[in-house]
């Protein structure tokens, strides 16, 4: 092959690495946008990426069939985890007896 047919070939193949794309921000709150905004808001998104937004069927105590709808980014999914976890270990601390003088 000649030398000019690889270098061609190699200047396109330079022309193909994606350049990395700047993502728009969130600037809506999440649970205000519809599905159509928030499937466009993830376009070209990683399923991991802090600024993704997830939406999950939530079951609505004291109902049998209804669910709710709700939609946050995996930030705040996090975030939500994170407290709602917290709150519970608090729960369970404040409930267990505490030993007093090394007796209960």
């Amino acid at each position: 092959m000649p030398a000019s047919f690889l270098f061609a070939i190699a200047a396109g193949a330079a022309q193909l690495v994606a350049l990395p794309v700047e993502l728009p921000a969130l600037d809506k709150d999440p649970t205000a946008m519809s599905q159509s905004e928030i499937r466009a808001f993830n376009t070209g998104r990683d399923k991991k990426d802090p600024d993704f937004i997830r939406c999950m069927r939530l079951e609505e105590t004291g109902s049998l069939v209804r669910k709710a709808l709700s939609c946050h980014t995996n930030a705040q999914w996090e975030v939500a985890w994170r407290v709602g976890n917290q709150n519970a270990r608090d729960t369970a601390d404040a409930m267990t007896p505490k030993l007093i003088n090394g007796r209960e």
